[in-house]
């Protein structure tokens, strides 16, 4: 046995002696500094559900830390140097002194988890060994600490996706001190950056625009670099052109920062980039040849962005490009067609809403590994061939073209679509669904908006090898009847049926089709009479019910309490609006518009939740006061309370509406002074109080920043009186906007594509014609009217170009303000029927993109302003009933205008009217006081003849008829005659003589 362990006699014991001794130098226990550090840390977690692991390898009776999960050590020192604790949903408290502690960290990984939030504590810097940090995703907010631009070793850093939010408030991750630049510049080793989502400027700075560079030119010097990922963080400046041409940068991520301007360079042969990520920043210009360099770019994200030209040709000779994204540009001309060897690995092209025009390459469709085609939104024509295409397409959008003819029989055989949208095109003929019988992966199909009709069988055939859809898209498509297919479609979501031919009751089969799947239905703008009663619809999960514009009666049907949006406008409902109509918690859009509803609002309106946008109840026969009680934090940007009955005041609890946009109180009883409380809605964009029983003076602003964004007031058809106070016109700056190549748009996209779009449709008068805009599914229409140029109009924005004023219909006196001028981008100006005094002031010549202007039935002396013809837009010009002088100027759009623009202004001479200014010459100009009495010398003439004339006229028909009771037939024929002359919508058959 002695002989065994001897070293000289057995040299096997020296080789199992050796190895046992590298083993214990490589498999030392962990450094006992990092295991209580380690035990301290988990004891803050909490572990949820979800979580993946709860680390039970971390307790006291395992001393050795190197043998936990998500640890990794130094083998001869048992130092920890990586912690991976990344996506394990964990809760709780990080206790960074604890973490600290690990001063021999390399990597440190805490992204994706729920730790209570907090600013990042300073302290990182005694990490000194870390060149791998990820701290996103987590709740994280407040300045990043400036150690962290000590950590000269990092490799990889990544603060991205970091945000808390309580309630409706938000809290960020921000770089503001240090900068962005002293960050980076620190970081020499730096290969990867991941900043998403981060703000680098406060909200303060942003208001008082200090949009100093926050890219750092030397960025683009860091030839280190592999990857930058900035994305939705606030930056603003130029970006450097540098940076698209590091040797090492394979990705490329900047998207979602508007304020970023951008141009792409010329990119030199064999650059290395394999993602380019810049959609939704102020990328402009034209795409560049060289864009074809990039031999190893597997992703091109350039939409939302105002790129030009055309699609250049080099694009087409990428490889390895698997996702194409133009989307949302101006991008023009035809599709290249000939792609060589290339986009053989394409399986996304998106080149949705540019201007393309021409026709699909066949070579397009017939890609090998294309999935998904996006081209809707061009200017796309011809018809489609019978292609060979791709049996790998999965979603195919041809949707708003110019698109002819049949649909291809093609379409009919691709066996793996999923989507396939053909709206709004020219596309004719009749379309039996039976033919999508193959197609068993079709889920969502949109035919709307053609010239087709879509048959589904006839009788009670349903068609049971139709798909089962999620999304049913036929408006406009010639149905008369609701398809009886519906009551098999078990998976149907989404179903849109409007604007047909469909008549009848609503069946009450319709609220149980999808098995309680359905949750969008559209049957507007069809002919339907009635509802059938059930109890399915209360009970159903609807979010959103659209029954518009329909001859519906009845009382109001109750939707459901998960109602989204809930429409029932232009029908002939009546009754009134039961109180059961606030269950609905989530309501956001609520038309109830143009109907016959009676009796008071229900209050519970004005309290319905937080979530309600839109609350439209014009056009019906409401009474009593006006909603009284909004509450604090109420969300409502539309409210529409016209054509209606209602008296009182306007409660001055919207004030609590902070988000108003428009309100709409026309056409009721309301008995009130001007509301100057309502200043504080600094988001208000259109204000109208006509027709009411307003009265008083408007008065001065409290502040000078009253309705900054207004762009459309009329409180015309009033009793308002008094000066016009200047400083009122001063303060709204929307209007002093001459920017045409913006626009505000009033309303929101509430949620999905060819879902639901929320837009509010403001109807003004502009040069006559309609404008309708937008893509399809619902629209919410918000119609305030406007009257001006004898017109009415449907209008879905409402342009910085397009502001209206009109104080029409009151009893305002004094001079015009000159501070109405200030206001550029006036388009309608009506100040006509007041008692206003003085001259026209020739600021208005400042107002460039002024349409109408009406200021007749004043008291408007003096000249008429040669400035004014400097204003070349103006079509409707009415300065009648006024005590205007001299002569008519004679150019530009003054040429134009007839005699009913200047008539009743006895001092006015020269073309068009017939009072020549030679005449006037002649004789001495008419004083103010003259013109008046001669205006009511002429009313008295007036009133005279018509006294004589009308006696007159009367006696002759008393003698008329007293000759023809007498008998005398000889006078029939004549006075018959006479009598429908003098009165032609009269029958007078009661006086024939027998």
């Amino acid at each position: 046995m002695a002989l065994f362990f001897s070293s000289k006699n057995n040299p096997a014991f020296l080789i199992l002696f050796f190895l046992s001794s590298l083993l214990f130098l490589t498999t030392q226990q962990c450094n006992h500094h990092h295991f209580s550090a380690l035990l301290h840390l988990k004891h803050g977690f909490h572990f949820s559900r979800y979580s993946l692991s709860t680390l039970p390898s971390w307790n006291s009776n395992n001393t050795d830390c190197c043998s936990w999960e998500r640890i990794t050590c130094d083998g001869p020192t048992g130092h920890v140097i990586s912690l991976d604790l990344s996506e394990l949903f964990i809760s709780g408290r990080i206790d960074f002194e604890s973490l600290f502690r690990l001063r021999s960290l390399q990597k440190l990984n805490l992204a994706d988890n729920y730790f209570d939030p907090s600013p990042i504590p300073s302290g990182f810097d005694q990490l000194t060994s870390l060149t791998h940090l990820n701290l996103s995703h987590l709740s994280f907010y407040g300045q990043i600490p400036r150690e962290i631009s000590r950590l000269t070793t990092l490799v990889s850093l990544d603060l991205s996706s970091n945000e808390y939010w309580n309630g409706s408030s938000g809290k960020y991750l921000k770089l503001e001190n240090p900068s962005i630049g002293a960050v980076v510049q620190n970081l020499s080793n730096l290969s990867e950056l991941y900043l998403d989502w981060l703000h680098f400027l406060s909200e303060l700075d942003i208001s008082r625009n200090n949009l100093s560079s926050a890219v750092p030119n030397f960025i683009g010097n860091l030839s280190s670099w592999t990857s930058l990922l900035l994305t939705e963080c606030g930056l603003h400046g130029k970006f450097p052109d540098s940076v698209f041409q590091l040797p090492n940068l394979q990705i490329i991520d900047i998207s979602d920062n508007p304020l970023v301007a951008i141009n792409l360079p010329e990119f030199p042969q064999n650059n290395t980039l394999q993602r380019l990520i810049l959609s939704y920043t102020g990328l402009s210009g034209k795409l560049p040849d060289s864009l074809g360099n990039l031999k190893f770019l597997t992703d091109l994200a350039l939409s939302n962005c105002n790129l030009s030209g055309s699609l250049p040709s080099s694009l087409w000779n990428l490889t390895k490009l698997q996702y194409l994204d133009l989307s949302y540009n101006r991008l023009s001309g035809p599709i290249p067609s000939s792609y060589g060897n290339g986009l053989l690995n394409l399986k996304q092209i998106s080149l949705w809403n540019n201007l393309l025009n021409g026709t699909i390459p066949s070579s397009l469709l017939s890609l090998p590994s294309l999935q998904g085609l996006y081209l809707g939104g061009n200017q796309l024509s011809g018809q489609l061939g019978e292609f060979h295409s791709s049996s790998q397409l999965e979603n195919l959008y041809l949707d708003s073209n110019k698109f002819q003819g049949m649909i291809p029989r093609f379409i009919f055989q691709l066996t793996n679509l999923r989507e396939l949208y053909l709206s709004s095109n020219d596309f004719s003929g009749v379309v039996e669904l039976g033919l999508f019988q193959n197609l068993k992966n079709l889920y969502s199909l949109d035919l709307s908006d053609n010239n087709l009709s879509v048959q589904y069988g006839s009788g009670n055939s349903t068609f049971v090898s139709i798909p089962q859809f999620q999304s049913l898209l036929l408006r406009s498509c010639n149905i008369s009847t609701l398809p009886n297919f519906l009551r098999n479609q078990e998976q149907l979501r989404q179903l849109d049926l409007s604007n047909n031919k469909i008549s009848g009751e609503i069946p009450k089969w319709i609220w149980e089709v999808g098995n309680g799947s359905l949750n969008s239905l559209n049957l507007s703008h069809n002919v339907l009479q009635g509802i059938v009663p059930s109890p399915h619809l209360l009970l159903s999960d609807f979010s959103v019910l659209d029954i518009s514009s329909n001859n519906l009666e009845g009382s109001l049907p109750i939707p459901p309490p998960s109602i989204f949006f809930f429409s029932v406008s232009n029908n002939s409902l009546g009754g009134e609006i039961p109180r059961s109509v606030c269950n609905a918690t989530y309501l956001t859009v609520l038309d109830l518009s143009h109907n016959h509803f009676i009796g008071q609002i229900p209050p519970c309106l004005g309290e319905i939740g937080d979530s309600l946008s839109v609350l439209n109840l014009q056009g019906n026969a409401f009474n009593g006061t006006l909603l009284q009680t909004f509450k604090e934090g109420c969300n409502i940007e539309m409210l529409d309370l016209s054509g209606n009955q209602l008296e009182g005041q306007v409660p001055r609890s919207l004030v609590n509406c902070k988000m108003l946009e428009v309100l709409n109180l026309a056409n009721n009883q309301i008995h009130d002074t001007f509301p100057f409380w309502s200043e504080a809605l600094s988001q208000l964009r259109v204000f109208v109080l006509r027709s009411n029983q307003f009265h008083g003076t408007i008065g001065h602003p409290l502040t000078n920043q009253a309705f900054p964004l207004l762009q459309i007031f009329d409180v015309s058809f009033n009793s308002f009186e008094g000066n016009l106070p200047s400083n009122m016109f001063k303060s709204w700056k929307a209007m002093m906007e001459d920017d045409k190549s913006q626009s505000l748009v009033l309303g929101k996209m509430i949620y999905g594509r060819s879902s639901i779009y929320y837009q509010n449709k403001v109807s003004v008068v502009s040069k006559g014609q309609m404008i309708i805009h937008g893509r399809s599914s619902i629209y919410y229409q918000n119609k305030v009217s406007v009257v001006s140029k004898g017109l009415m109009m449907e209008v879905v924005k409402i342009l910085t170009a397009f502001t209206v004023v009109d104080l029409s219909r009151n009893k305002f006196y004094g001079h015009i303000p000159e501070s109405i001028g200030d206001l550029k981008s006036l388009l309608v100006l009506n100040m006509s029927n007041n008692d206003l005094t003085g001259g026209i002031p020739t600021s208005l010549q400042n107002l460039r993109d002024l349409e109408s202007l009406d200021l007749s039935h004043n008291k408007l002396s003096e000249e008429i302003p040669w400035q004014l013809t400097e204003l070349t837009f103006l079509a409707v010009l009415n300065l009648s009933q006024n005590f205007l002088i001299g002569k008519i100027p004679q150019s530009r759009q003054f040429l134009t205008f007839n005699n009913e623009s200047f008539k009743g202004n006895l001092g006015l001479c020269g073309p068009p009217l017939a009072n020549k200014c030679e005449d006037a010459k002649s004789a001495p100009s008419p004083t103010l006081s003259t013109l008046q009495s001669e205006r009511k010398y002429d009313w008295e003439l007036m009133w005279l003849g018509f006294g004589v004339g009308y006696g007159v006229g009367v006696g002759m028909l008393f003698w008329t008829l007293a000759l023809w009771r007498k008998g005398r037939r000889e006078f029939y024929i004549f006075v018959d005659g006479m009598l429908s002359l003098i009165f032609p919508s009269m029958l007078f058959v009661a006086f024939t003589p027998s």
